[in-house]
């Protein structure tokens, strides 16, 4: 009988207190974001894709050299002695994301964006022209269906 007695009060402890921890934490507010609706702002440092400024562009092809994966391929005229981008291409499929092409910019004219909801049906959309002034506007803003 006492080892009854015993059990059902170290049972019923034990109930007490699992009661306690889930009430505090129903009691909190909520920490989930609903997700399609919300976003979580990203942070200071993350890398995400490759976005160029093409007014600060110098076409000193730095960052066509430092690239380890090769994803940047850029082309260029010159008009009047001077050298202008013609094109600006970005492979993002090749991309690994790691920001040296940024770094070594000498007139931080690339930039690493936050976008990061990257996805499509065709692979022929992950070779951007970065001289598009629309070039990540399938994945600015995206709605949720």
């Amino acid at each position: 009988m006492t080892k009854l007695l015993k059990d059902m009060t170290v049972g019923a402890f034990s109930l007490l207190k699992g009661l306690a921890v889930t009430m505090k934490y129903c009691l909190r507010h909520s920490v989930t974001m609903q997700y399609p609706t919300q976003k979580m702002p990203m942070a200071e440092r993350y890398r995400g894709l490759v976005d160029l400024i093409p007014e600060k562009c110098i076409t000193c092809y730095q960052c066509v050299k430092t690239c380890p994966t090769a994803c940047l391929a850029i082309t260029h005229k010159e008009v009047d002695k001077k050298k202008t981008l013609d094109t600006f291409k970005y492979n993002m499929e090749l991309c690994c994301f790691c920001g040296l092409c940024a770094q070594v910019c000498p007139t931080s004219a690339i930039i690493m964006n936050k976008i990061y909801e990257i996805s499509v049906y065709d692979r022929k959309k992950f070779d951007i022209d970065l001289l598009n002034r629309e070039k990540y506007a399938q994945w600015a803003n995206p709605t949720v269906k």
